[in-house]
């Protein structure tokens, strides 16, 4: 299989397209694709030979073409135009937050700078004292640090997309294997993966998986090897009276494991990964299930996303736990964007692909006209787009499309549409886009300034993160949160894999400040509706219910909601 060979040219040629400057929607386009044939259980030369690579998800006509040149050929020559182009360490550097394209060339081709590394060295010898000042130099560093922390671990679709691959490699020899660990618990990135079985075959069968690199342990209880990607897997084996407590020990948090050994501890017992124990007699008092460990320390189950001693236990032992939001409570989806700006797929496929999921309502939230590089559109295009709307809107009946608009919040903290036009729209989704190397405090008096004003309705991802590649804006989220509460807005949970955003703590704080959330798929195709799923995992992780969340109300009540 090429699948891991084809993935890793796709995110190279997206690493120098950016490097190169270019279009930052292009740069996205090749990572997503990278990432689907990454996950990818099929033979990509299957789909080659049978002329269907525009049938894999986010692998359009244009990357198809390239993906064809280089199975035929060996090679691809916009990549090689690239890498003549763009200083060999480039992409590498421009990875450190706050080194872009024009930084990482200089550093690469007047420094000799060819990796985070070198920079590193560079920055803590004084080298480029003259380049930098101290204030950026710290800056730099603190990015680095992030980075290399970063860079051992992989989005969610990346570690689930592995587990599906190591579940069906074991299932094709008989052999059951469960998911454990900060994967289980939905975390926005995942390092090592942790697998459960009970099966004593398989720590031995580990050995044959097709993508491993190296064989660190290999017996009837434990397995561990490292695979080709750099990922470390470990895989352990127990008994079924045991399987419980050990599902238990490794899908909780280091705080949360300890909590409740404490718990145990202070009733003369002792809990580790085998089951729970007393500790004058060794008898087993639970271990078979997690249910029956957590009813015996007298708490009720606790969800795994949970498990992370935010106040969890405390609630279980009360059975005050939330009832959680489950992907079956949405109506519909807030944010999604169209070719009318920079989304891949018309609006009636969107529209078509929304109602088939069940939803009875959508928005359509194209960017607004100040973000040119979003091909945003101007009050002409909107009244243009609303006719196609009402067109589609007889067509889809009871079906809904709202007419909503991600507009920008300018430099001033003002939306680039006035009142009069934004009022004309359904849902008003406000964003930052621009202007990022503001202070702190005028980040924050942006979002402020424009959470006071009564045609918005909700924040799009208010730090506006990229995992591993963009830290955020350095905004102050209490004073947000507050400022979205006193003015009756809405904060989002963006359900894009690479942000997250709000994550899990900052929106159970909003939660709790009284505050509704939004979660949306914030998808450019059909296929990334699915992102849906992830906000709603974040959401659970932030200890949301279905009353907490805006759009798991019908759309009568939704429509009241923001009116």
């Amino acid at each position: 299989m090429k699948n891991l060979e084809v993935a890793d040219l796709l995110d190279k040629l997206g690493d120098l397209v950016e490097a190169n400057g270019e279009d930052r929607f292009k740069v996205i386009a090749y990572h997503r694709a990278a990432t689907s044939i990454r996950n990818m259980e099929k033979d990509i030369e299957e789909y080659w030979r049978e002329g269907r690579l525009d049938e894999i998800q986010y692998v359009g006509e244009g990357i198809a073409k390239k993906i064809d040149e280089y199975l035929r050929t060996g090679k691809l020559r916009v990549l090689s135009e690239l890498e003549a182009k763009v200083p060999a360490g480039v992409p590498g550097l421009m990875k450190v937050q706050g080194i872009g394209p024009r930084t990482a060339y200089k550093l690469s081709h007047d420094f000799g700078i060819a990796s985070v590394e070198e920079l590193k060295a560079a920055l803590e010898s004084g080298k480029l004292s003259e380049e930098f000042g101290p204030t950026v130099t710290t800056s730099v560093l603190e990015g680095i640090r992030k980075l290399q922390a970063y860079s051992r671990r992989m989005l969610l679709p990346d570690a689930e997309g592995l587990h599906e691959r190591l579940s069906s490699f074991f299932e094709a020899n008989g052999i059951r294997i469960a998911m454990a660990g900060s994967l289980r618990r939905g975390k926005s990135t995942v390092g090592d993966l942790d697998l459960l079985s009970l099966d004593k075959r398989a720590g031995e069968l580990f050995r044959d998986y097709p993508e491993v690199d190296r064989v660190l342990e290999s017996g009837t209880k434990r397995a561990r090897v490292v695979l080709k990607r750099g990922v470390q897997v470990d895989l352990r084996v127990f008994e079924k009276a045991e399987y419980g407590a050990a599902m238990l020990y490794f899908t909780g948090s280091k705080d949360h494991n300890v909590a409740l050994r404490n718990l145990a501890i202070d009733r003369g017992w002792k809990l580790n990964e085998y089951g729970l124990f007393e500790v004058k007699t060794g008898a087993r008092l639970a271990g078979g299930s997690e249910k029956e460990v957590y009813k015996k320390l007298g708490l009720t189950y606790i969800p795994p996303e949970l498990r992370e001693d935010r106040g969890e236990i405390e609630a279980a032992a009360k059975d005050a736990l939330p009832n959680l939001v489950k992907l079956d409570d949405l109506k519909g989806d807030l944010q999604m964007h169209s070719t009318w700006s920079d989304g891949r797929e018309e609006l009636s496929g969107m529209a078509k692909a929304a109602k088939e999921r069940g939803y009875e309502y959508m928005a359509i939230t194209d960017h607004s006209v100040s973000v040119r590089v979003a091909n945003g559109l101007s009050e002409e295009r909107f009244l243009r787009q609303w006719k196609d709307i009402d067109k589609l809107n007889d067509k889809l009946a009871p079906f809904r499309i709202l007419k909503g608009v991600e507009v920008e919040i300018k430099s001033d903290g003002t939306p680039d549409f006035d009142k009069e036009f934004l009022d004309e729209f359904d849902v008003v989704g406000a964003s930052l886009h621009q202007s990022f190397n503001q202070s702190p405090e005028k980040l924050t008096e942006r979002v402020v300034r424009a959470l006071s004003q009564p045609s918005i309705d909700f924040l799009c991802h208010p730090t506006n993160r990229l995992l591993g590649r963009r830290e955020g804006n350095r905004l102050d989220l209490l004073k947000v949160i507050r400022t979205a509460k006193e003015n009756g807005k809405m904060l989002e949970i963006d359900g894009e894999p690479q942000r997250l955003d709000l994550d899990d703590v900052w929106a159970k704080r909003a939660m709790e400040e009284g505050v509704t959330l939004v979660i949306d798929s914030d998808a450019h195709s059909t296929g990334q509706l699915d992102n849906l799923a992830y906000g709603v995992l974040d959401g659970r992780r932030s200890w949301l219910e279905a009353k907490n969340v805006a759009n798991t109300r019908s759309l009568k009540q939704f429509l009241r909601f923001v009116s």
